[in-house]
């Protein structure tokens, strides 16, 4: 909604700097938090006005999905945000303070990752596994290929699997 005049007379309003980052990820906005993430492996809640920190959590890796906000189930009406890692890790975190409710490895593979962004739907939350065969392929000792993509059907309040994988064939 901003036409090219207004652009060139935008300010800065606030700014954050990624302690030991290189790269910013996955961001949401939602409920006035802006909640980012960096190849730092940590997730932050920032205050969308202020800039200003509401809490921080260090994930076990790089943070490179989106995120997806929601209610843990029906009964909890707390809202989660959650997300995965580029270990293969989904994790799901109270969105008002950060605190880990649940982190749960999604495959064992070690070239398991998690890019894409969780999809919770009805106290379900979809996470797409991808991996990091491809480059690795080129290594003449790598015996390719070993992984497929899935999508994993997770409980969202507990990470139980709540249906079986859905395997790409």
């Amino acid at each position: 909604g901003l036409t090219p005049g207004q652009v060139s007379r935008l300010q800065l309003k606030w700014a954050f700097g990624f302690p030991g980052a290189t790269a910013l990820y996955g961001q949401t906005v939602y409920d006035g938090r802006l909640y980012v993430t960096s190849n730092a492996g940590y997730v932050y809640s920032l205050d969308a006005e202020t800039g200003c920190v509401h809490w921080s959590f260090r994930a076990e890796s790089a943070v490179r999905s989106g995120f997806s906000i929601g209610p843990l189930n029906q009964k909890d009406p707390r809202l989660a945000i959650y997300f995965g890692d580029i270990r293969g890790n989904a994790y799901a975190l109270s969105a008002s303070t950060g605190e880990q409710v649940w982190k749960t490895l999604t495959d064992p593979h070690p070239l398991a990752r998690i890019t894409g962004t969780p999809v919770l739907l009805e106290g379900r939350l979809y996470v797409p596994v991808a991996s990091l065969e491809e480059p690795e392929s080129g290594q003449a000792d790598y015996a390719c290929c070993t992984f497929r993509g899935y999508m994993s059907a997770l409980d969202a309040a507990t990470a139980g699997v709540a249906i079986e994988t859905l395997k790409l064939e």
